[in-house]
């Protein structure tokens, strides 16, 4: 790749500018809608996710000399391959989404004589970064355990319908809860139910038919603290077992449902990002004498 390509790829990137939020949110859409495993790699709130993608565009950018940098892009290589268990294949879908995100945001700005930079620029830094990945993972490592997907669950579970069901049942009840319920003021239960349906069944290893955002950007203007997926898991967790479903499979289902849990906490406001002009924070404050889920009766009785 010529030293001209990569100087639009950084032109680009400089003009992207102040609207680098926008387009990662695009570029992030794209990725977890059709690769809903990566959502193990790609974990965080908003904050941390913008941050990766900026992280990402800036080593593109700087691709400039990219010979006085090689190393640092293989030293790269080999931090996301140890820490993350990234695999050479998982280049191929992120460059997909990036340049969707691209094209999306620069519309016919996006010149095929730019798409062939951004093409050559990335597949120039992926290829060093998949040298070192291979460098660092023998054939016998084992990958850390998946969160945010488990592609058998699906039939252990008994197929889609049974999915909606107990989402069905666990909306009835978080909708009238004291303290989570006040995140869905206005929501209407049975699209909810739906849409939170498609979204773990692909999580599930089922047919990905959901095109909603991921849930890191659906709920960015929420604080959402860890005390209240705790408390809403146990909704969850009873919603599962009046199904009639094993401890196996409810502990499974739970396991990919916390895998998404990073992008969505939050310590106080100022880590909420606002949609639009005019938003405010969605804040539940605590009820006073709450008592959490947890410590309620479960429905479905001991096991």
């Amino acid at each position: 790749m010529s030293f001209e390509n990569r100087q639009q790829v950084a032109t680009c990137i400089e003009d992207i500018g102040s609207d680098i939020n926008q387009v990662s949110q695009d570029f992030y859409r794209h990725l977890l809608q059709d690769n809903p495993a990566l959502s193990r790699i790609f974990s965080g709130n908003t904050a941390a996710l913008n941050r990766k993608f900026f992280n990402m565009l800036a080593a593109l950018k700087n691709v400039k000399h990219l010979e006085k940098i090689e190393a640092s892009i293989c030293q790269l290589g080999e931090r996301h391959g140890q820490q993350y268990a990234v695999l050479n294949e998982h280049f191929s879908p992120v460059k997909k989404a990036l340049m969707t995100a691209l094209e999306g945001y620069l519309g016919d700005g996006f010149t095929v004589e730019l798409r062939q930079a951004w093409d050559g620029v990335f597949d120039e830094v992926a290829d060093l970064m998949k040298t070192a990945i291979s460098r660092t993972r023998h054939a016998d490592d084992g990958l850390p355990s998946l969160t945010g997907y488990d592609g058998d669950l699906l039939q252990a579970i008994g197929g889609e319908e049974v999915v909606l069901r107990i989402h069905r049942r666990f909306y009835d009840v978080i909708f009238d809860e004291p303290w989570l319920g006040k995140f869905f003021r206005g929501k209407h239960e049975t699209t909810l139910a739906r849409k939170q349906t498609e979204f773990m069944v692909a999580a599930f290893g089922g047919e990905n038919r959901y095109r909603g955002d991921t849930p890191a950007f659906v709920h960015m203007h929420m604080l959402i603290t860890q005390e209240q997926l705790e408390a809403r898991e146990a909704i969850l967790r009873d919603a599962i077992r009046e199904e009639g479903l094993s401890e196996e499979i409810v502990e499974r289902w739970l396991r990919v449902d916390r895998g998404f849990w990073a992008g969505l906490v939050k310590t106080s406001e100022e880590e909420c990002v606002l949609k639009c002009f005019g938003q405010y924070p969605v804040v539940a404050k605590k009820p006073d004498a709450y008592v959490p889920p947890s410590v309620l009766p479960s429905k479905a009785g001991d096991d």
